[in-house]
């Protein structure tokens, strides 16, 4: 009888040895699991803390180049009067610059057609006057001037979005239809 018992007892024991160790073996990964998601979301909310750091530095740069007259929007997608989107554009071909006095619009779609500058598209250079400067409550920044080409002369409004150097610049040609948008990064221009 006494082994009967003592059989129980000891059959007892490891069961809850047995539950001891599943215990602390789930229990663990439990734990884990619930660290890692927090490491994950503190590294997630650090990213975006970080982000918007650099909107914010990205934006201030944009009102102070606008100010200072020396500035570049980077085109990397251009919309036409038809309301048709070109996406995907060479930034480096497709730009709005002012740098003092001195102003360039330039829209190049790579054609087959070479356009009136050769690279399939439109080159409007010539001087800026006029320049305004206005800074919304919301803080975006809406920049205008009228650029006087050989050719032809543009109105030329520009519209950094807020916390972002992300911008627009509506070109109006001052004689006849032909308005198109320009959307890129407005950054500060440098030679």
């Amino acid at each position: 009888m006494m082994r009967i018992v003592s059989f129980f007892v000891m059959a007892f024991v490891c069961l809850c040895a047995h539950c001891q160790v599943v215990d602390d073996i789930y229990g663990d990964v439990a734990s884990t699991e619930q660290s890692q998601g927090d490491v994950r979301a503190e590294r997630k909310a650090q990213q975006q803390r970080l982000k918007s750091l650099n909107d914010s530095v990205a934006h201030n740069r944009a009102a102070l180049a606008l100010q200072r007259r020396q500035w570049v929007l980077l085109a990397d997608r251009v919309t036409m009067p038809t309301a048709y989107t070109v996406h995907n554009l060479n930034e480096n071909a497709n730009f709005v610059f002012q740098q003092g006095d001195q102003a360039m619009v330039q829209v190049a779609f790579n054609q087959v057609d070479p356009g009136l500058n050769g690279l399939g598209g439109v080159t409007l250079d010539g001087r800026a006057m006029g320049p305004k400067f206005k800074q919304s409550d919301k803080g975006e920044l809406y920049y205008s001037f009228h650029i006087s080409g050989s050719n032809v002369d543009a109105e030329v409004f520009v519209t950094v979005y807020q916390d972002s150097n992300q911008a627009q610049a509506i070109v109006t040609p001052t004689f006849g239809p032909g308005q198109f948008t320009l959307y890129g990064k407005l950054v500060p221009y440098r030679k």
